[in-house]
């Protein structure tokens, strides 16, 4: 961000309590009832080390990022962490992302695999090996 743009941010940010209620009413269209301040830094530095990322072109000509993740453990936020991974993905090498979390543990999985807001859908594909048929591994002709 260039020196001009961090300072008009630092304004806009210092006066913008004095016209949000107007701007959330007559632009947004939001009546707000009660309205309390929270803590605008919202940094999440996060190093991600995806278990398998591969760039694949596919036998139709699709292009995108792989993303394998193994799981022993049924994770309840895991979800949060496909959808973390996704934007990132998505955002660093700008082509589509196919997600897939292979779960190996003896239960059945519990955890979500959607996400859905009024703003956003997000859901990756689960696969419990217990549920493989064991056949398939049998015969093929790499381990």
């Amino acid at each position: 961000m260039g020196k001009q743009a961090s300072q008009y941010d630092k304004i806009f940010k210092e006066n913008i309590e004095a016209v949000i209620r107007s701007l959330m009413q007559n632009i947004l269209g939001i009546t707000a009832v009660e309205s309390e301040k929270i803590p605008d830094d919202i940094q999440h530095t996060k190093e991600r080390k995806p278990d398998v990322l591969k760039k694949i072109t596919d036998s139709q000509g699709a292009t995108y990022t792989l993303q394998i993740e193994f799981q022993v453990a049924d994770e309840p936020k895991m979800v949060y962490r496909m959808a973390e991974y996704y934007v990132m993905l998505e955002r660093k090498y700008e082509i589509p992302v196919e997600q897939y979390v292979i779960y190996l543990g003896a239960a059945k999985a519990q955890m979500s695999t959607q996400l859905e807001s009024k703003w956003m859908k997000f859901k990756f594909r689960l696969i419990s090996f217990s549920d493989l048929d064991y056949h398939l591994f049998l015969k093929s002709a790499r381990p």
